[in-house]
């Protein structure tokens, strides 16, 4: 595991940190690549940082009790001022992301072991970048996950779909009512969580998000249709959109 910072001042006021229960592994270690040169996780709207607002959302919400971040080592006294200015009390660690997004993920869910994590505590995954998830879809993936082990939040396509072969041409249109359009959080019981993530490691598997590591166990993950506005920020139009939602 890389560098972890502490915050035993959070630990301390904070009871909720010293015993079991859901936690939030928040990514916002990417390099913004497809935004340069703005880096979006501090991209300001309404004089505070995109970043803050997604961490706000878990903050606030009953049902998660810790929250680790997983950020670039360069950003990590921008954080600490976030936690200091806004009492932020559930975030339990600070923790430096990996050379991919699944590496940040492992290194995030090793953290959670280390502050107390156990069978049954439910890990939610979480991008930096998607700070419009509401707190009734976090809900409503917990309570699903309880009951299934994984479970992703995201929505239908509304388009046609269509496959193209290798020169471009369209080689059939798929059911669109079969498409589902991944966001995050992506839920996973920690166990379960634990041997999937070690289970690639192990085999050098990458996948595209979180609960693609249960999937490749031949295990069932269950979907869960949320609002369209919760979208990772990728690119320029989208922070242009989730800063106009957020003014309003």
């Amino acid at each position: 595991m890389k560098k972890v910072m502490h915050q035993p001042k959070l630990q301390k006021e904070n009871k909720t940190t010293s015993n079991g229960g859901n936690i939030a592994i928040l990514l916002a270690a990417g390099g913004s690549t497809r935004i340069r040169p703005i880096n979006k996780m501090f991209y300001r709207i309404k004089g505070r940082p995109l970043l803050l607002y997604t961490i706000l959302v878990l903050e606030k919400h009953p049902e998660i009790q810790k929250i680790i971040l997983v950020a670039r080592e360069s950003d990590f006294p921008k954080i600490i001022s976030l936690v200091k200015k806004y009492n932020l009390k559930k975030l339990a660690i600070i923790i430096e992301g990996g050379k991919k997004r699944q590496d940040s993920a492992f290194n995030g869910l090793k953290a959670a072991t280390k502050i107390g994590a156990k069978k049954g505590d439910l890990i939610l995954f979480h991008n930096g970048a998607n700070p419009l998830v509401s707190s009734e879809e976090i809900s409503e993936i917990i309570r699903i996950t309880k009951k299934h082990k994984a479970a992703l939040i995201g929505h239908f396509a509304r388009d046609t779909v269509k496959e193209t072969d290798n020169r471009g041409f369209v080689s059939r249109t798929i059911d669109r009512k079969k498409i589902f359009l991944a966001q995050t959080p992506q839920v996973i019981e920690y166990n379960l969580a634990k041997k999937a993530f070690e289970k690639a490691r192990r085999d050098k598997f990458y996948g595209t998000d979180d609960v693609s590591l249960v999937e490749r166990m031949g295990l069932k993950v269950k979907v869960v249709p949320g609002g369209l506005q919760n979208i990772k920020v990728t690119f320029s139009a989208d922070l242009d959109f989730v800063k106009f939602l957020l003014e309003k």
